[in-house]
């Protein structure tokens, strides 16, 4: 497994079982799904949504045949330090058209069919960027090209990326819940993504760093 300055999961050890519980979780609502993208966004910074993200793509990625996983959180990505791999090339490099999608993935080897997309480098106009036609492109193509696609993207009530991503790519959110988040501000965000027609499959809550309940409760 590449140096990790982030916490993973060791798949083969206890830790992991709240992300295979996830993982099913995710598998018995196929019913409520539109596809094979899953969107991880959180309410606020801070949240844990890149290691929620993170874990569960290196244990869904055990079972799947293929599963990318994309660092779409431009404004402050941490994929890079997560895996321990080069931020660039990535995604802004593929979008701008410079590399093809398959050029910029990291094969995370040992931990099944993992292929993570970084962020790429630092670039204004991020909003515009995300809600592109080429974003939606590069979707569609990825979608195709793999089993599962799942998406780190920036707090709902930080920015719109998620919001829009959600609902102009047509995938599935997942929404991470710090367990000191605000009842409030979970509601908000569940408002903001109704309103833009996302489907919302459930809370996936994060106590302490760890995974520990995923659900509406």
């Amino acid at each position: 497994m590449p140096r990790s300055v982030r916490g993973l999961v060791d798949p083969s050890q206890p830790s992991a079982e709240p992300f295979r519980s996830l993982r099913l979780a995710l598998e018995l609502r196929r019913e409520s799904r539109k596809g094979n993208l899953l969107i991880f966004t959180s309410s606020q910074p801070g949240e844990g949504k890149s290691t929620i993200a993170s874990n569960y793509s290196v244990v869904a990625s055990l079972n799947q045949q293929r599963l990318l996983l994309v660092d779409a959180d431009l404004r402050h990505p941490v994929l890079h330090e997560i895996f321990g791999v080069p931020r660039s090339p990535g995604l802004v490099e593929v979008l701008a058209g410079e590399h093809d999608l398959q050029d910029c993935t990291h094969r995370i080897r040992s931990l099944g069919h993992l292929e993570l997309l970084t962020a790429g480098r630092a670039v204004t106009g991020i909003g515009d960027l995300m809600s592109s036609e080429r974003m939606r492109t590069l979707l569609a193509a990825a979608t195709k090209a793999f089993d599962t696609v799942v998406l780190d993207t920036p707090p709902v009530l930080a920015v719109a990326d998620a919001a829009g991503l959600a609902a102009g790519a047509g995938g599935d959110v997942a929404l991470v819940v710090d367990h000191t988040t605000r009842r409030r501000s979970v509601a908000r965000t569940l408002r903001e993504l109704d309103v833009l027609g996302a489907n919302v499959l459930g809370l996936v809550v994060n106590h302490e760093g760890e995974l520990s309940r995923y659900g509406y409760s």
